[in-house]
């Protein structure tokens, strides 16, 4: 691959277009067989533009179009190409290869611009691979078995998300990481006259732009947070799942002229059965079964007439959902009923005039002019709620998510980002989660003021033991990050592991540069700077670790009783003192500050610690490799560079019982099931294994 030609203007006399606008399914091919449906089921797709080489390949992705059925490599589009550019891109054809090629370089690219414009950074592939931690020939030195040498791993830049159309002839689709790939699979349609699927016809997977955007969700969400693929609670790989169909369904209403045509069918009301805008992947669903209407529905559900009927909220199912994607389901309806509600309240106004205030509209169709302020309102809210979704994931704990743990850090986000709220939408999206059952348990009232990320000193009071030996932490904490980032702070000592200088340098290139390249390797150098900086401060001052999640002594772990009247005497276990750490994550941020006006800077730092409990003698004996469980641990803090002080703490403490325990009976449900594929395969494949239908 030559860079040089990806970064190369070959027309440098004229100024470089913003866009490029490539044509595309907003459904899936099947619309396109309708006569109604047609028109708006061929949309443009607006990309950052980019120049690309036959592939097409950019500076993110690479599509590669070998399919292993056939053996073969079906020839590759040139966006680039004067004919191509002239026409907005091929015409959409499902029996082109060349039109698959650029309807996944479409869809994926305009995923990555959402995350980028909600982020304010740029999209940073990377992977973990194994390497030797000790050499195998001074192993064997030593006198061990070079094959058993120590391994550890190193996070490495990966330039391109790879994309195979064709992958395999299965239905399926799905996100690898060890290959760092989307691979999309083709079948054939069930012998039935389904929706408008031909029977027996070929279904092709990366033609689906739900489908498309949904696996480019989980690429996005496993370079942010690479632990959340980690099987530990029943939420985990659920939110996965969730959130992807989430930034699927929500990109739909980038078009405006889509959303309007489902208003029009639907009289205004977005939760009509009529309306689609909360289909996903409908001829898949369609083509795998003769009963559904889609490959999931959020918004309507069938009755026990067999009729179609607006989805109405059910605590009850969070507590007994446990399917990855039933219980992610739980996730993505709680924030379409926001969705809703937010539309419900926002055009009421709109609706009393147009029906001379009695808030019905009369029979027939609603006036044009109606729907593209309705279409105009719903739009607003579904490009607000996708900002507060994405810009959530920066405020997440890095290991051991629950869907508690995502409204906890949407609400702060929300009012890092926008204070005044006065459109209501984190009180839509409380109002909706509690109507789902989704409730974090570790709050004291369903507020936003509880709900919100707490500092440091805000949760002294509640830490254990002595108070006064934790206000010391804290103040050990402080003084860390002032050393660590200011460049006023005094030096105590000699601290040779100190080069403020080159801290600051790493943290100024990451914000201005932008080759994606340059700012991993900044980020790494970052990271490790920082790492090894905490280090040597947390070993001075020891204790202040707990603030991060962290226990570098012996952990002695006490099982919660049942009841206070429980006599029964509680399981102990035992995890051995392990001083090692992680910094994953060292990301300086430019935000808006909505109250001044201005921007301000801040860092996100993410903290991991492994411990290994012993389950000898205890009913775990058994289950697990060497009889070892290996326990996560850690937090993120959000400092303001300002000032150095901590605007958040996001912590899931390597200490907690509650915690470990409800992971052991966690795992233990689900090791003896053969079909929990997802978990049986959670070392190599997991998302290949949880999307087979």
């Amino acid at each position: 691959m030559n860079e040089e030609i990806l970064q190369a203007n070959p027309y440098p006399d004229y100024s470089q277009p913003y866009y490029r606008k490539l044509r595309g399914y907003a459904f899936d091919p099947s619309f396109s067989a309708t006569l109604n449906r047609r028109s708006i089921n061929e949309v443009v797709y607006k990309v950052k533009w980019e120049p690309t080489i036959a592939g097409p390949i950019g500076e993110y992705i690479e599509v590669i179009d070998y399919d292993p059925t056939k053996k073969c490599f079906y020839k590759p589009i040139l966006l680039d190409n004067p004919f191509v550019l002239a026409d907005n891109g091929l015409t959409p054809s499902d029996g082109d290869p060349r039109f698959h090629q650029q309807q996944v370089y479409a869809v994926t690219m305009s995923v990555i611009s959402q995350f980028e414009k909600a982020l304010g950074r740029k999209i940073i592939w990377s992977n973990k691979i194994e390497v030797a931690a000790e050499n195998p020939n001074e192993a064997a030195a030593t006198g061990t078995n070079p094959a058993k040498a120590k391994r550890d791993y190193k996070n490495v830049f990966v330039p391109r998300l790879r994309i195979y159309p064709h992958a395999m002839r299965q239905q399926n689709a799905y996100f690898s990481p060890t290959k760092n790939a989307l691979l999309f699979g083709y079948f054939k349609a069930a012998d039935n006259w389904a929706g408008n699927n031909v029977p027996g016809a070929t279904v092709f997977t990366c033609l689906s732009p739900d489908i498309v955007a949904h696996e480019t969700t989980h690429a996005i969400l496993n370079t942010i947070h690479p632990y959340l693929t980690k099987d530990t609670n029943a939420d985990m790989l659920a939110f996965h799942e969730g959130f992807a169909d989430i930034i699927a369904l929500l990109q739909r209403f980038t078009f405006k002229a889509v959303v309007e045509d489902q208003i029009k069918n639907s009289r205004g009301d977005m939760l009509s059965a009529e309306n689609m805008l909360g289909d996903l992947a409908i001829q898949f669903g369609q083509a795998i079964s003769n009963h559904q209407r889609a490959l999931r529905s959020y918004l309507v559900e069938k009755d026990e007439n067999g009729n179609w009927t607006n989805k109405k909220p059910d605590p009850s199912l969070f507590h007994t959902v446990t399917e990855p994607h039933s219980r992610g389901g739980l996730l993505v309806a709680a924030v379409f009923d926001a969705f809703s509600k937010l539309y419900k309240f926002r055009v009421a106004d709109l609706i009393r005039l147009a029906s001379n205030g009695t808030g019905v509209l009369a029979q027939g169709e609603i006036d044009p002019d109606l729907v593209k302020r309705l279409a105009t309102e719903a739009c607003n809210i579904a490009d607000k709620l996708m900002l507060i979704c994405i810009r959530a994931l920066d405020y997440c704990p890095p290991v051991d998510l629950t869907f508690g743990d995502y409204l906890r850090a949407i609400v702060t986000a929300d009012v890092q980002f926008n204070p005044d709220d006065e459109e209501g939408l984190r009180y839509a999206m409380l109002e909706s989660f509690r109507a789902w059952g989704i409730v974090p348990e570790d709050v004291n009232t369903f507020s936003v003021e509880s709900l919100k990320w707490k500092a440091p000193d805000e949760l002294l009071s509640q830490l254990p033991g002595d108070p006064l030996l934790n206000n010391t932490y804290y103040h050990n904490l402080k003084h860390t990050i002032k050393f660590a980032f200011d460049p006023e702070c005094p030096e105590e000592g000699t601290n040779e592991k100190r080069n403020i200088s080159k801290i600051l340098g790493h943290i100024e290139r990451i914000l201005r540069e932008n080759d994606r390249k340059v700012i991993f390797d900044q980020s790494q150098q970052l990271s490790r700077e920082v790492h090894e900086l905490f280090k040597e401060e947390i070993n001075i001052s020891k204790g202040t670790e707990v603030f991060l999640g962290m226990n570098f002594n012996d952990i002695v772990y006490k099982e919660p009783q049942a009841t206070e009247d429980d006599k029964k005497k509680p399981l102990q276990l035992k995890a051995k003192k392990r001083d090692v750490f992680q910094v994953y994550k060292c990301r300086p941020m430019i935000i808006p500050d909505p109250k001044s006006g201005n921007s301000i800077k801040v860092m996100v730092i993410m903290f991991i610690q492994k411990v290994y409990v012993n389950l000898k003698r205890s009913r775990y004996q058994g289950y697990f490799e060497n009889d070892s469980f290996a326990f996560q641990g850690g937090a993120s803090i959000i400092i303001d560079m300002a000032n150095y002080e901590i605007k958040y703490t996001i912590n899931k403490s390597v200490s907690s019982s509650e915690r470990l325990f409800r992971q052991l009976e966690y795992a233990l449900a689900n090791l003896p099931d053969p079909d929990n594929n997802a978990l049986m395969m959670q070392n190599d494949e997991p998302f290949a294994a949880l999307h087979t239908h």
